[in-house]
């Protein structure tokens, strides 16, 4: 019996270096800036265990597959729309400032995106300030409403962004809403959700978040945009 428990700690080491092994490889063959990956060898190799188990939580981008997928089918179309941007007759860069010429240069080298002259900018500088923008501009929308937030709590002002945007739907605008699935945990457990679905509006939980998907997909990779555009027109 005390050699079988000597054979059962001696494969229990070998799995476990073995396992070690493989994630040092795979941090090494990532890639990665040289600081970063010797602070992720520095924690597989000094917290037994635990070290591989964060690795594997938050030492990679992964989404999932499905969604991977997902990404990838939606390039090919924005970037047929992107480049149709420069045949726009917003696209005048031999009029753009000094200033922006350099942003607009970025855009497009990184992004593909070229810069568009003619717009109209106002600074904010105050959330009441902005909540009664955009509920105005929403009450004057005529055609689509599309917004994305990583956080809306029930509440204030919040509620008449809502109130606002039920009563476009109900006008006939296209409403669509996405939301995060944890810094919005608190709107998905209020009435709202239904209440706009009933009155036309396509809300989304974006990336939701369970004890099961853990183990598969990173919980920390949330969706930090706050985007609102209204008729193609106006945007946030």
């Amino acid at each position: 019996m005390e050699q079988f428990y000597q054979i059962l700690a001696w494969l229990g080491v070998f799995l476990y270096w073995l396992i070690i092994a493989g994630v040092t490889v795979r941090v090494i063959f990532k890639r990665r800036a040289v600081g970063v990956a010797l602070a992720w060898l520095m924690i597989i190799y000094i917290i037994p265990i635990g070290g591989v188990f964060a690795y594997i939580l938050f030492g990679e981008l992964n989404l999932g597959s499905k969604r991977a997928e997902r990404a990838k089918e939606m390039l090919d179309p924005f970037a047929e729309w992107f480049q149709r941007l420069n045949d726009c007759p917003g696209h005048q860069p031999q009029n753009m400032s000094s200033n922006a010429r350099p942003i607009s240069d970025l855009c497009e080298n990184r992004l593909g995106i070229p810069g568009l002259t003619e717009n109209s900018l106002s600074l904010q500088n105050s959330p009441q300030t902005i909540l009664r923008s955009i509920i105005d501009d929403i009450n004057h929308a005529e055609h689509a409403i599309h917004m994305e937030f990583y956080i809306w709590n029930p509440g204030g002002m919040a509620d008449e962004v809502a109130v606002a945007m039920v009563q476009a739907a109900k006008r006939g605008v296209k409403v669509k809403l996405l939301l995060d699935s944890a810094g919005s945990m608190r709107f998905f457990r209020s009435h709202w959700p239904k209440l706009m679905r009933n009155s036309g509006i396509d809300v989304v939980e974006a990336l939701a978040v369970s004890p099961f998907r853990m183990f598969f997909r990173r919980l920390d990779l949330r969706l930090h945009r706050k985007i609102v555009v209204i008729d193609n027109l106006v945007a946030y």
